[in-house]
């Protein structure tokens, strides 16, 4: 192709070659729209698309996230309620979502199957173009907010999806603080109002101002389409021209980001966080310290403030981090550099402080800066960090998250902005910069630029407030009512009729018609049979070892099972705490912060971790293992042993202080996910009723957080406790006894890496420990946790084998179903709540569960109503395939080295073979309505067991007193 010319409607204006991602870019723009696009064209068959609208707020009401939420709710082409629904129910895709940023709309999809991925382009595009939300209120009223009242005598009530999805994510005090900072860091520009939508202002959105802002932003000319992977690209561009851009004239969209101008000093702002009643607010306040950083355009710098991040404040040997935590200013220090806004921002951050500290803070700050800036930053630590970023860049390993993807968020960072689109794909110039730098003293000017000089900054202290959540819910009830008293009779009556108006839309059924519109592969277009598990078992200095035969471009993932059955039930509490301490302090020959650096220079990353696994088909079983991770470059293997040995023999936990500071870190990591993962802490804690492997898991989660609080209450005694605890307990987990090592590497490296296993394995005891029992009975504790949180995580579960059912790969079938149907209507789109969920396992554990609910009660009801649902349970056969479709798909999802080496192995630790795969995929694939009827006395009876585990408001919690054993405040 030549550059200027015209293909399909889109004029070529520049093409490259980028070798860091072994692609082809095509930069074009659409000549009679205005539609920008980028080709990323390789042979990578996980193709992504993605089309982004720059669309920035101009008040609080959440009108982007909203309207984000709603074109996925019906179009011209496509007129069913959901079509995002249907879709997630019947395609392949490996990816599928839209995002709201604080400037930005993405709607990305990915596939490997062609068909498919046309479709859910196809969708995609008409959805944001011809939305149906334009001409039908109630996908507002369903997405964004609405009056809730049936009849004249009920309170009037607010709900709505984002509106309760923002409570939930308002009620998190890192989130809240994340929003305080952006807003006041930049309160000139768009950023100083919260894109995703203040529970406060949601209310204020009009239908009006809902349909505006989709004309204003939803335009090509507005637009940004990203294209990536193996495919035809002139038959792809035919079809954009064709199908919907060639329909638009270009326009003029006033999207414009400004930049904020700088500050003349420093400002600093005392602000509030919401807390549960009851909740101790002694240490909980939070410090940090602000800064605007360039731009995002200029690469440069972006790259090296995400080096110096890591340096100062990430690695164990951080000198920034470790003086503030030295300093007994708080229980954690966090950090952050966020570059996906036009002017970055780099946070420093005390956590579990007081507000009478910030003085000292920031002292602590600037001396410890200055002292770098006049000596010099540590080269070794500096060169480790660099490490670090290029080998997070070579290696490009993002999990399940299709690359694709990744690279296309990394790159709105410029082309948003009207920046060079392709920039931040090239990373090897930039490498070479950054070291460059690390030689001539930039990265200590980027410093005294940047965060000592800097005017352009915010002290934001937030402090926990426990009045805030029974005065907000009092002013809302107050607000309400009198919106209620100021209504006519005729005004209410009409709110009431479009609260009928609203349930009976979410009640309807699309007709067969509507839902023929989606398109739909075949059960033909399925693979039928399952991806056969890499590994081959060997042996490596007399011990199990596993070796994945993988191409890893030179990396090495290994990853060593140490059988951990032989400690004593009194002491897995000390398992878990030696979990979060090794390879943390200091050993024989290294300092804690030099060891760090070796770790960073030498690898790219080790850890270790305490996993459970179960036998299959066992319920009563549980197989507790220490498991080492690492992965490193395969001419790095000696010294990744040499380090390994270090940890493991000469290590060192008799820094009282360092031991403290590590344990007072893990307490604040933990107290921090409860609100951002509710759902997954009442998943564990319900699981553990059932089951000895969740109850060993439990040991690792609310019981290791009451350990480590007791801990700390009576440090010097518990750490003498520890001494003798971790004597006794380190010989037992690194032995050589039932070790299991897993090796993933391409097979001409492999010899090579089990050599340096094999000198590891020899230097590790071969005593013999008799294994250890844990008490087991199944309880239901059905416990209440109370929180600041304004929603609820509800979980009800019980273990099914227990109750005489045996596991079928029809209940992977169900759980579509049930997930994209009965939950998705009940609670999602009828009760408000941001998500729910349900989970059949192979172990026998079921859970339902529900995420950001406005609900307690209600959706337990929903849970229990479940066996009715499935008794009457019809669809029609094109129905039927698209849960089965949809089922395999989320079987199906790309794995990347590192992932397939893991599902193998642990495939290996349980004994699930490729045959019970096989056999499980072979029942997806054959499920009928009626085998989804039949499972109808299954759920019923485990519904029966009536085991109930919630987190949630003070108020819904309370209220719902007697569904519960026990209730208290959790933090």
């Amino acid at each position: 192709m030549e550059e200027n010319q015209i293909y399909h409607g889109f004029k070529l204006k520049k093409s490259s070659y980028i070798k860091e991602i072994a692609s082809n870019a095509y930069e074009f723009e659409h000549v009679k729209s205005g539609a920008k696009l980028l080709f990323v064209a390789n042979n990578d068959d996980n193709k992504v698309f993605s089309i982004t609208f720059r669309t920035t707020p101009t008040d609080d009401t959440g009108v982007a996230h909203i309207v984000e939420h709603s074109t996925l709710c019906g179009s011209r082409k496509f007129p069913t309620k959901e079509p995002f629904v249907e879709l997630v129910k019947g395609s392949l895709n490996t990816f599928l979502n839209a995002m709201t940023f604080p400037d930005k709309t993405m709607y990305p999809v990915a596939s490997r199957n062609d068909k498919d991925f046309r479709n859910l382009m196809d969708v995609y595009l008409d959805a944001v173009f011809y939305p149906n939300m334009r001409t039908t209120p109630e996908i507002l009223m369903q997405e964004g907010w609405h009056y809730e009242i049936e009849n004249a005598d009920e309170p009037l009530k607010y709900s709505g999806v984002v509106y309760n999805e923002m409570k939930g994510a308002l009620s998190s005090p890192d989130g809240l603080l994340e929003r305080k900072i952006l807003n006041n860091l930049y309160p000139d520009t768009t950023y100083q109002y919260e894109s995703g939508g203040d529970p406060v202002a949601i209310p204020d959105l009009t239908q009006k101002m809902f349909i505006d802002f989709h004309s204003r932003y939803y335009h090509p000319s507005n637009s940004y389409i990203y294209l990536y992977g193996d495919m035809d690209m002139m038959d792809t561009l035919e079809f954009l021209d064709k199908e919907y851009l060639s329909a638009f004239d270009k326009i003029e969209v006033d999207s414009h980001v400004d930049l904020q101008k700088p500050f003349e000093k420093r400002k600093v702002l005392n602000d509030v966080y919401p807390i549960a009643p009851n909740e101790s607010k002694e240490h909980k306040t939070f410090l940090s310290l602000n800064y605007s950083i360039a731009t995002s355009l200029e690469k440069e710098k972006m790259i090296a403030f995400s080096i110096l991040e890591h340096a100062l404040l990430k690695s164990e040997a951080a000198p920034l981090r470790n003086a503030l935590i030295k300093a007994g200013l708080g229980s954690d220090v966090i950090s952050s550099f966020d570059n996906g806004v036009l002017q970055p921002m780099f946070s420093i951050i005390v956590n579990g402080s007081e507000a009478d500290k910030a003085d000292e803070f920031e002292k602590i700050v600037n001396d410890v800066l200055t002292d770098i800036v006049n000596k010099g930053i540590d080269k070794e630590l500096l060169q480790a960090s660099i490490n670090v970023m290029e080998f997070k860049l070579r290696e490009a390993d993002f999990g399940q998250f299709p690359k694709g993807l990744i690279y296309n968020i990394n790159l709105m960072n410029s082309w948003l902005y009207d920046g060079e689109p392709t920039m931040y794909l090239y990373y090897e110039d930039l490498l070479t910069t950054v070291k460059q730098w690390a030689n001539e003293g930039k990265f200590e000017e980027l410093i005294k630029t940047y965060l000592l000089d800097n005017a352009h900054s915010l002290m934001l202290i937030l402090s926990p407030d426990e009045t805030i959540i029974p005065e907000s819910e009092r002013a809302l009830a107050q607000k309400l009512a009198k919106i209620k008293a100021n209504m006519s009779d005729e005004q209410l009556q009409e709110v009431i009729e479009a609260t009928k108006r609203l349930k009976k839309r979410q009640r309807s059924v699309d007709t067969p018609e509507a839902l023929a519109k989606i398109p739909l592969l075949e059960i033909s277009d399925i693979n039928k049979n399952c991806d056969k598990l890499i590994i081959d078992e060997d042996e490596i200095a007399g011990t199990t070892a596993l070796k994945h035969d993988v191409a890893t471009n030179g990396i090495v993932y290994l990853r060593m099972f140490f059988d951990v059955s032989t400690i004593a039930y009194e002491d897995i509490n000390y398992l878990f705490l030696l979990e979060e301490l090794i390879g943390r302090t200091a050993t024989k020959n290294y300092s804690y912060e030099a060891l760090a650096n070796a770790i960073n220079l030498y690898t790219g990353g080790m850890r270790f971790s305490v996993a459970t696994y179960d036998k299959e088909g066992d319920v009563n079983s549980y197989m507790p293992k220490m498991v080492f991770k690492a992965k490193v470059l395969v001419d790095k293997m000696p010294k990744l042993i040499e380090l390994l040995q270090e940890i493991i023999f000469n290590g060192s936990f008799a820094a009282k202080e360092r031991v403290k500071d590590l344990i007072l870190q893990c307490r604040s990591d933990f107290e921090m996910s409860i609100l951002r993962s509710g759902h997954q802490l009442v998943l564990d804690e319900l699981m553990a009723y059932f089951t000895p492997k969740e109850r060993y898991d439990n040991y690792g989660d609310l019981r290791f957080y009451s350990f480590i609080k007791n801990f700390l209450n009576d440090f010097d005694n518990e750490f003498d406790k520890m001494q003798v605890a971790f004597a006794k307990i380190i010989p037992m987990v690194f032995n050589k006894h039932n070790l299991i090592t897993s090796i993933t590497v391409d097979g001409e490296n492999y010899a090579k890496v089990a050599d340096c296993v094999a000198s590891f394995i020899k230097s590790l005891p071969d005593e013999e420990y008799p294994a250890q029992t844990i008490p087991f009975n199944v309880d239901k504790k059905n416990e209440g946790f109370i929180t600041s949180s304004q929603v609820q995580y509800v979980a009800k579960g019980a273990n099914f084998m227990r109750l005489g059912y045996k596991y079928t790969g029809v209940m992977k079938v169900l759980e579509t179903i049930m997930r994209y149907e009965y939950l998705w209507t009940h609670i999602r789109v009828l009760g408000g709540a941001y998500g729910a969920f349900v989970k059949f396992r192979r172990d026998g554990n079921m859970y339902f569960g529900s995420y950001r609910d406005p609900n307690l009660k209600e959706t337990l009801n929903v849970y229990d109503n479940t066996g009715a649902f499935l008794r009457s349970f019809a669809v029609s056969d094109r129905e039927m395939t698209k849960y089965i479709i949809g089922t395999i798909s989320g079987m199906d999802m790309p794995l990347t080295p590192s992932l397939k080496g893991e599902l193998a192995a642990s495939s290996y630790i349980v004994g699930m073979t490729d045959e019970m795969r096989q056999k499980q995929r072979d029942e997806v694939l054959a499920t009928t309505q009626e085998d989804i009827r039949n499972l109808a006395d299954l759920v019923d009876a485990c519904m029966e067991e009536n085991a109930i585990c919630v987190l949630g408001s003070s108020s819904k919690v309370n209220e719902a007193q007697d569904v519960f054993k026990t209730v208290k405040t959790l933090l």
